[in-house]
C-alpha cells in the first residue's frame, strides 16, 4: 500500500482495524493464561504477575526489533528504493536470528535473581520460575516473528498478522488447559504448562508469516548475498532497532519499580496488580492499532518528506484514539472490580486490581497522547528521543512521585497508583511538544533546501 498518498484518515482505519483486532485476540491469549493460573492456584497467578518484567526483556528485543525494521523497510520504500528495502530487511532477519540465541540464555539467567529480589519465595518464586524459564526457550521465535511481520506492515499490510494472531489464540485455547492443567496423557505441568503453550503459538506465526513475506513481489528481488551482514547496514539496523528495544526495556524497568513497591504490599497486591494490567491491556487494544499504523504511515511519508502528511497522520490518528478511550475510560471506571471477577474469587485482589483500574480510567487518555507521538518519532528515524521520554516517565520520575503519593500523603498503595498517572501526564506534554517540533523543524528544512 502506498501510504505517501490518498486519503489518510480511511488508510489508517484500514491499518488499525485488522491490528487492534489481531492484539486483541493477542491480550486474549494472555487473558486465557492468566484464568488457568488462577484456577491451579493464587501462587500461579502471583507468579505469572512478576513474571511480566522479565517477560519484558524477550518482549522488547521482539518489539524493538520489529519497530525498527518496520521504519526503515517503510522508509526505503517510501523513497521509492524496493531493492535497498529488501536488502536491509533481510540484514535484520540474520541478525535477530542471532541476537535471539544471546537474548533467550540472558532471559534464563536473569530470572530468578530478578523474582528473588522482587521478594518470590517458595511456591510464589517456583511458579514463576517454571513459567519464565521455559518461555526463555522459545525467545528465537519471538524476536524472529515480530522481524518477519515488520516487512508486512512496512507495506501496510496488517491483515496477516491479525489473522496468525487470532489462530494462535485458539492454539493456545486449546494446549493451555491440555498442558497446564492436564488432560488425558498429558501431565499437569502448571505454569509451564502455559508457557509452553505460548511458544507453540510463537511457532506458528513464523511459519504463517514468513508464507506470505515468501509470496510478496518484493521478495523476488531477494539475493543470497543479502544474508551476509554488511557494517554499514548492521550499524544502521541497531541504530534504529536498540533505541526502540531500549524504549520496551525501559517500560519493563518501570514494571520492576512498580512490582517492587506492589510486591511489598504482599502476594494479593501482586496478583492484583497482574491481573488489572490484563485488563488494562484490552482496553487499549483499539488505539494500538492505530499506534502501527501511525508508525507505517511516518515511515512512508518520513522516506518521501511529506511531512505535513506526517502531522496529519498523527492528528487525525490521535483524535480517533481518544474517542475509543472515551468508551473504555467507561468502563473501567465504572465496571472495574467486575472485570477482575472474571479472574479470581478472591476479594482482596479483586479490591486491589478495582483501584488501579480507577486510576487507569483517566490513564488512558494521557497513553494516546505518549503513544502517538512516539509513533511518529519511530517512523521518523528518532527513536533515541522517544526512549529518553520513556526513561524519564517510568525511571526516574516515578520513585519521587511513589514516596510522596505513598508516603508523604499516606495513601499507600492507591498512592503508587495516582503517582503513575502523574508521572505520565508529565511525560505526555513534553513528548508531544518536542515531536511537534522536530515535525516543524525537518518541514521548514526542506523548504529551505528542496529535494530537486
Amino acid at each position: 500500500m502506498d501510504l505517501t498518498q490518498g486519503n489518510i484518515r480511511k488508510q489508517l482505519i484500514s491499518m488499525a482495524v485488522p491490528a487492534g483486532i489481531g492484539m486483541l485476540f493477542y491480550t486474549l491469549y494472555n487473558v486465557v493464561d492468566t484464568f488457568y493460573a488462577g484456577l491451579i492456584s493464587t501462587e500461579a497467578l502471583a507468579g505469572l504477575a512478576i513474571s511480566f518484567p522479565v517477560y519484558f526483556i524477550l518482549l522488547a528485543f521482539a518489539v524493538g526489533f520489529g519497530q525498527g525494521a518496520t521504519a526503515l523497510v517503510s522508509n526505503l520504500l517510501g523513497a521509492k528504493k524496493e531493492e535497498d528495502a529488501i536488502y536491509i530487511y533481510i540484514q535484520s532477519l540474520t541478525i535477530s536470528l542471532i541476537l535471539s540465541i544471546f537474548i533467550g540464555y540472558i532471559t534464563y539467567k536473569v530470572s530468578e535473581p530478578v523474582f528473588i529480589f522482587f521478594g518470590a519465595s517458595d511456591l510464589f518464586l517456583e511458579n514463576g520460575l517454571r513459567y519464565m524459564q521455559t518461555l526463555a526457550y522459545g525467545a528465537p521465535f519471538f524476536i524472529f516473528a515480530n522481524v518477519i511481520n515488520s516487512f508486512l506492515y512496512a507495506q501496510g499490510d496488517t491483515k496477516k498478522n491479525r489473522n496468525a494472531l487470532i489462530i494462535g489464540f485458539f492454539i493456545n485455547l486449546i494446549f493451555n488447559p491440555v498442558l497446564s492443567l492436564g488432560m488425558g496423557p498429558f501431565p499437569a505441568l502448571g505454569t509451564m504448562g502455559i508457557a509452553i503453550a505460548t511458544i507453540l503459538c510463537q511457532i506458528f506465526n513464523v511459519v504463517y508469516l514468513g508464507y506470505f513475506v515468501l509470496k510478496s513481489p518484493l521478495s523476488q528481488k531477494f539475493k543470497f548475498s543479502y544474508c551476509k551482514l554488511q557494517t554499514k547496514m548492521v550499524f544502521d539496523i541497531f541504530k534504529q532497532a536498540f533505541p526502540a528495544s531500549m524504549n520496551m526495556l525501559l517500560i519493563g524497568m518501570g514494571f520492576f519499580i512498580i512490582q517492587k513497591y506492589v510486591t511489598g504490599y504482599g502476594a494479593n497486591a501482586s496478583a492484583g496488580y497482574g491481573i488489572a494490567l490484563r485488563i488494562e491491556q484490552i482496553i487499549l487494544l483499539p488505539a494500538i492499532g492505530l499506534n502501527t499504523a501511525v508508525l507505517s504511515m511516518t515511515g512512508q511519508n518520513f522516506g518521501a518528506k511529506n511531512f505535513d502528511r506526517i502531522y496529519e497522520a498523527f492528528v487525525t490518528s490521535l483524535k480517533l484514539a481518544l474517542l475509543l478511550m472515551v468508551f473504555g475510560s467507561a468502563i473501567l471506571f465504572l465496571a472495574g472490580e467486575q472485570m477482575a471477577f472474571l479472574f479470581t474469587r478472591d476479594t482482596k485482589v479483586i479490591q486491589i486490581a478495582g483501584s488501579y483500574l480507577f486510576m487507569a480510567a483517566f490513564l488512558t487518555f494521557v497513553y494516546q497522547v505518549i503513544h502517538q507521538s512516539g509513533s511518529v518519532l519511530s517512523g521518523m528515524k528518532k527513536p533515541t528521543i522517544n526512549a529518553f521520554y520513556t526513561l524519564l516517565r517510568v525511571v526516574i520520575i516515578p520513585p519521587f512521585t511513589f514516596y510522596f503519593f505513598s508516603q508523604t500523603l499516606g495513601l499507600g498503595l492507591n498512592g503508587i497508583w495516582w503517582a503513575i498517572l502523574c508521572s505520565n501526564i508529565s511525560a505526555a506534554f513534553l513528548i508531544f511538544f518536542h515531536m511537534r517540533y522536530l515535525i516543524k523543524k525537518e518541514g521548514l528544512a526542506l523548504k529551505a533546501n528542496p529535494v530537486t
